[in-house]
């Protein structure tokens, strides 16, 4: 699925701080992007999150020197833009640090990314959310099994404080044959990607069918030559999916045992319950139709049957006390389905 191609203007680049030998002359137009060597960069695509940002630059004391730190913000204010200002530690974090705020069509997740790896010069690209936090030697682990595993294009870290075991609806999906199993980073056939939230805690290289887009690494040719899918718009729920299930055409998917960071989730920056209910099954619709190899009508329905179950029980789970966020989240979903009967399903920005 090849994404849009960029379509900005000049004016779409508010402003930039450069420190290090970086590019000085960045062109919006850019999208091949500059010739890579043997390196590590790291992208972060920020929104409206300046101390959570803050709290990333602070854990990058704990890590190998990358080569290039970018920062692609599309905030609507200055906040973020004022706090890179007072920091006096760039010059420590990075050999070389940009920060670039954008607005109009460059904002956006996926086009943020977009943005950020156009303009890498190292062979490895590492993209974390802005609540991320890494614990130390992180991002030298992502890079060894990239360095030392043959055939890898892509490697996330494990995040500690996110496991879990499965819950009640997770065991449904299972009881009631909608999935086969929940192995940890498995794509079903029914559209249902298990998360990585499952696996317990253990210091092996794990392989997967996907991998979520906060805390990965990637082969920057890669990621040029697939892009990220610029049609999903904003909070772009499931853009890490789509992008993994196209990539795995290309080579292995790992999970680092040994590479830990924390994922701190910010409320702020987040679509509401009934966007993110919509957006969440819009998106895994369209995943399903694109994505998955030898889809057939009886795909279909599996995909139907599984969104069944989920609309069940979330519509239990509205019965509990201060269930308004639930309802709103179920409402989305369910407007969703009746869009689609009508076949008049409009995209959310």
């Amino acid at each position: 699925m090849a994404a849009n191609e960029p379509s900005a203007a000049s004016a779409d680049i508010v402003s930039g701080h450069h420190v290090g030998p970086c590019c000085s002359h960045w062109s919006v137009a850019t999208v091949a992007g500059p010739e890579v060597e043997r390196g590590l960069a790291v992208v972060i695509c920020t929104y409206q999150r300046a101390a959570s940002l803050s709290r990333y630059l602070d854990s990058m004391d704990s890590q190998k020197r990358p080569a290039q730190l970018l920062i692609i913000d599309a905030s609507l204010d200055d906040a973020t833009e004022r706090m890179i200002e007072a920091r006096r530690d760039l010059n420590r974090l990075a050999e070389c640090f940009s920060y670039v705020r954008v607005t109009g069509s460059l904002r956006g997740l996926t086009r943020q990314r977009n943005f950020g790896a156009a303009r890498v010069r190292t062979d490895l690209i590492a993209f974390f959310d802005d609540d991320i936090v890494l614990l130390p030697g992180c991002l030298a682990e992502l890079e060894r099994v990239h360095r030392e595993y043959e055939g890898v294009v892509g490697v996330m870290g494990f995040v500690p404080n996110e496991y879990e075991t499965p819950s009640l609806r997770w065991r449904l999906r299972v009881w009631l044959r909608a999935i086969p199993d929940m192995r940890p980073g498995r794509y079903h056939r029914a559209g249902i990607s298990v998360p990585w939230d499952f696996q317990p805690p253990v210091d092996d290289v794990l392989e997967g069918e996907w991998i979520p887009g906060g805390v990965t690494m990637w082969k920057t040719e890669v990621v040029r030559k697939l892009r990220f899918n610029e049609s999903f718009r904003g909070y772009s729920a499931g853009e890490d999916l789509e992008f993994s299930l196209r990539a795995a055409a290309l080579g292995r998917l790992m999970f680092a045992g040994r590479a830990h960071l924390l994922h701190l989730h910010e409320g702020s920056g987040r679509p509401d319950p009934y966007r993110l209910g919509y957006m969440s099954i819009q998106n895994a619709y369209e995943i399903h139709r694109r994505c998955l190899k030898g889809r057939t009508r009886l795909d279909v329905l599996r995909f139907a049957y599984a969104a069944a179950i989920d609309i069940a029980v979330w519509t239990v789970g509205t019965l509990r006390p201060r269930a308004s966020e639930t309802r709103q989240f179920l409402r989305g979903r369910l407007r969703f389905v009746t869009d689609t009967l009508r076949i008049t399903s409009p995209r959310l920005e």
